[in-house]
């Protein structure tokens, strides 16, 4: 299983995937929309260039950028838990961790797989 620690690898995994599936999907990922993967307000390494936001939204808009990243995010968990069921626990702490700072890859995430990943006695 993959080791996650710090907030910092809990993104990079994600963001591996993100990279992954998009090479297996065919579907290309811009400099600027890689870039946005890594957009947090609290971690020292992220990105926080308002310019990036607004070059990225002269491109794409918000809804357009998250749907595609939701997706892949969707299609990686998809083939992660069906190569290896246990994947499904390195995708839960992984968000348990990055949940503990504010990323702007959480809203894909919570978009995407937060549902299959919420223990079934949660409701909320």
């Amino acid at each position: 299983m993959t080791q996650l620690h710090t907030q910092s690898e809990a993104r990079g995994f994600f963001v591996d995937c993100i990279v992954n599936q998009a090479q297996r999907d065919g579907v290309s990922l811009s400099d600027d929309e890689r870039q946005m993967l890594l957009w947090s307000e609290s971690e020292q390494d992220s990105v926080g260039d308002p310019a990036l936001a607004q070059r990225l939204s002269a491109v794409i808009s918000d809804a357009d950028y998250e749907a595609k990243i939701a997706g892949l995010l969707s299609r990686c968990f998809a083939h992660d838990v069906a190569s290896d069921p246990g994947r499904k626990q390195a995708w839960s702490k992984a968000m348990n961790i990055l949940r503990k700072g504010d990323y702007y890859l959480l809203v894909m995430l919570d978009q995407s797989v937060g549902p299959k990943l919420k223990p079934w006695w949660r409701f909320w």
